[in-house]
């Protein structure tokens, strides 16, 4: 049982269910203020979903492989981030369909996080935050 959800608003967790009526295994947390977010498993695939308070869906966030990268992010990778181990691709969707995807990237002791739309374009590069978060 996860202790974060008597946090979590009942319209945030009701506007969730009639999105995602199948999800299973779904746990609750507290991304930012106003904002919850709930990992689940959709069709056997690791997926979370950002909800405000009133159950609106801001984001989705699905795993996905490196093979089911478009190509244009691909050829972006192999350019700029060539040697690089991939890791914890996700396929990121927002309220207006905008996809982005988001992944861990490490060659030896330099990890980024990067993040390229679907035209590959490289829209975030910095260095992946390992244990200590700073906001």
């Amino acid at each position: 049982m996860n202790q974060k959800d008597e946090k979590i608003p009942a319209a945030a967790k009701t506007g969730f269910a009639a999105k995602f009526p199948t999800a299973q295994k779904v746990k609750w947390g507290v991304e930012k203020s106003g904002e919850f977010e709930a990992e689940f498993i959709l069709n056997g695939v690791e997926t979370s979903a950002l909800v405000d308070a009133k159950g609106t869906l801001l984001e989705t966030e699905a795993e996905i492989k490196e093979s089911e990268l478009p190509q244009a992010v691909k050829a972006t990778i192999a350019k700029d981030f060539a040697g690089y181990k991939l890791d914890e691709i996700k396929k990121s969707t927002d309220t207006k369909g905008a996809t982005t995807f988001e992944m861990e990237a490490a060659k030896g002791k330099d990890k980024l996080e990067i993040s390229f739309d679907a035209a590959g374009k490289l829209l975030k590069k910095e260095p992946l935050k390992v244990g200590k978060e700073k906001d």
